[in-house]
């Protein structure tokens, strides 16, 4: 019978501790996992674990880059940080080489199989890492590939030694068993580690979302307010007040001419010219901020905001943003409403105006629908702007009609303006008035038709009383016909009465000019027509040199030319009227006839 040799195998009591020990190894690996420790510290016990096991004096874990295309160390046991500083950035481990040249760790990750080098110094292709390892001080290494699944590896396990090492099956082995228990280890931990930073980005989602339901809740509660006060009739200066209480901040605003549509009660020093960042920048809280107020796309109004100890937050831009819609509606309903008003007034001034007998007839009755009582005697404050800008007139008149009527819905008995023919007529009430005061209201009325944006200067005739409505008509007629001789004599900005023109005023009041123009055409018609055929300008030297006392250097002064032009000048004008300035009934008469054909010409029907 043939001899069978027996078994060795290690004496239990020598077994069963190793065992327990590395039981217990593992078993720490799974609890730091399980408490969810940060993946570099678990790294690190992994390291550790394998160094104390298997005895070795220097391991590392190594992991992939997001790209998998190099392998860096990060979790160490016994390696110095100068080391680990010194691969990861100088020699990391690529896996895109050749398997002819490329690394051991390489191999491993590659390959899913563990790669040993007995000794360092003989192997060609760990020449790179030679340096590092001498000072690190290790001759020996082995790198085990952690494995995910059987064809994907997630990193490698490297060991080191100080002297060379021929790496047994047995270790081996082990290593690999280690290695196992690692991967999963690794895995377990990633995915605990994202786990907790989704769980993270939902706790800051649900927070950002909570956030945004009371951001939307308080947005809606200060649009209802808002919108509450422009309803209950508290219009753009309301809105302005509401919206500083919110913010904290002055509030002014203002149309697109630089109108002032309404102003908090918080006061703050706005600038005249004023400037601030563009609309959707980030002004800091020093500088007064500007918004605009859109309709339909177009800018209709801008609020400004004045400056404040910080930024607006966000749910304070928020009130700035429904405040500029709610001030939008506001100005839309304004606007129709002064639209309105403005027809109805300039209908009714119109009707008193063009003399026609059905309409004259009513407007007693419509004017008492609208607050005014025609019955009483009224005073004619006619007003035209000069040095607006073309395009500009239009939007001139309205601003500054908008403000006349403002100022007239406080006035007792109540004024009647509107705009007719380009200029602005107000029909001021002629009850108990001082001497002074339709020069006072005229020049309040002048004041309010000035603007800085657009330019424009308001230039006022007062008339008046008048006590029948047929009236009217003569009353307007002459003071269009001063305001022509005041712009003809280059005075405006300024308020005059009809009386205050003498003999002028008191040409414009006749109802008949023709005769005054035949005057004038028979005494300065050839001047008149030199001035048309060869392009001079002999009436305006005339003009100019009796406004300057017949004195020729004043006149040459006053035009910007030579004296002795103003001499050929004065002698042309005397060979075509045939007159000799020299003689006082002569210069009287021509005086006269330019005076005449000036108010002539200024009272002509447009």
């Amino acid at each position: 019978m043939p001899h069978t040799a027996a078994t060795t195998h290690p004496p239990t009591s020598r077994v069963l501790p190793e065992v327990h020990r590395w039981l217990d190894s593992v078993r720490t690996i799974s609890k730091t996992v399980a408490t969810g420790r940060p993946l570099p510290e678990v790294l690190d016990l992994i390291a550790r674990t394998a160094a104390s096991l298997m005895g070795y004096e220097f391991c590392g874990v190594l992991l992939p880059d997001h790209a998998r295309r190099t392998l860096t160390i990060e979790g160490s046991s016994g390696l110095s940080a100068d080391y680990i500083a010194q691969v990861n950035a100088d020699r990391p481990v690529r896996l895109d080489q050749p398997p002819t040249v490329e690394a051991p760790s390489s191999t491993a990750f590659r390959t899913g199989i563990p790669t040993a080098i007995a000794d360092i110094d003989a192997e060609p292709q760990f020449a790179p890492w030679g340096g590092v390892a001498k000072e690190q001080g290790y001759r020996s290494m082995i790198s085990v590939p952690l494995m995910e699944s059987p064809d994907i590896s997630i990193g490698t396990l490297n060991c080191y030694r100080r002297s060379t090492h021929n790496f047994a099956e047995q270790e081996i082995a082990l290593l690999t068993v280690l290695a196992d228990h690692a991967a999963i280890a690794l895995t377990t931990s990633r995915l605990r580690s994202e786990e907790a930073t989704r769980m993270s980005e939902l706790v800051i989602l649900n927070e950002e979302l909570h956030q945004q339901r009371d951001l939307l809740q308080k947005s809606e509660d200060i649009h209802r307010k808002l919108t509450e006060i422009a309803l209950r009739g508290g219009g753009v200066a309301g809105i302005a007040t509401a919206l500083s209480i919110l913010i904290s901040r002055a509030i002014l605003i203002e149309d697109t001419h630089g109108g002032v549509l309404g102003q908090s009660s918080r006061t703050a020093v706005f600038p005249d010219d004023r400037t601030s960042a563009p609309a959707g920048t980030d002004a800091s809280s020093s500088e007064f901020r500007c918004h605009p107020v859109l309709l339909a796309g177009s800018e209709v109004a801008r609020m400004w905001i004045a400056p404040g100890l910080s930024a607006l937050s966000s749910i304070e831009e928020r009130a700035v943003e429904h405040a500029a819609l709610v001030t939008s509606l506001e100005v839309l309903r304004s606007r129709t409403a002064d639209e309105v008003q403005w027809r109805l007034h300039g209908d009714l001034v119109s009707d008193l105006l063009g003399g026609e007998p059905g309409a004259v007839n009513t407007v007693i009755e419509r004017a008492g629908r609208l607050g005014h009582d025609l019955t009483l005697p009224h005073s004619l404050v006619v007003l035209a702007l000069s040095g607006v800008q073309p395009g500009h007139v239009d939007a001139s008149l309205q601003q500054a009609i908008r403000r006349i009527h403002l100022w007239a819905e406080n006035a007792a008995p109540r004024p009647l303006s509107a705009i007719h023919h380009d200029r602005i007529v107000v029909l001021v009430p002629h009850v108990g008035q001082s001497p002074t005061a339709l020069y006072d209201a005229a020049e309040k009325i002048r004041g309010l038709s000035a603007s800085r944006s657009p330019h424009a200067v308001a230039t006022a005739i007062t008339v008046g009383p008048c006590t029948d409505l047929n009236g009217y008509i003569r009353l307007h007629r002459s003071a269009v016909g001063a305001l022509g001789m005041l712009a003809l004599t280059g005075r405006i900005d300024t308020t005059v009465s009809l009386d205050e023109l003498g003999l002028v005023g008191l040409l414009l009041q006749l109802d008949d000019t023709s005769q005054l123009l035949s005057f004038a055409d028979r005494i300065l018609g050839p001047v008149r027509s030199h001035d048309t055929a060869r392009g001079t300008d002999l009436l305006k030297t005339l003009r100019t040199y009796f406004a300057c006392g017949l004195a020729n250097r004043d006149t040459a002064r006053s035009l910007h030319v030579h004296v002795n032009t103003v001499g050929q000048r004065l002698r042309r004008i005397q060979m075509l009227t045939g007159m000799d300035l020299a003689r006082p009934d002569h210069a009287m008469e021509i005086a006269v006839a330019l005076t005449v054909g000036d108010v002539g010409e200024a009272s002509r029907p447009a």
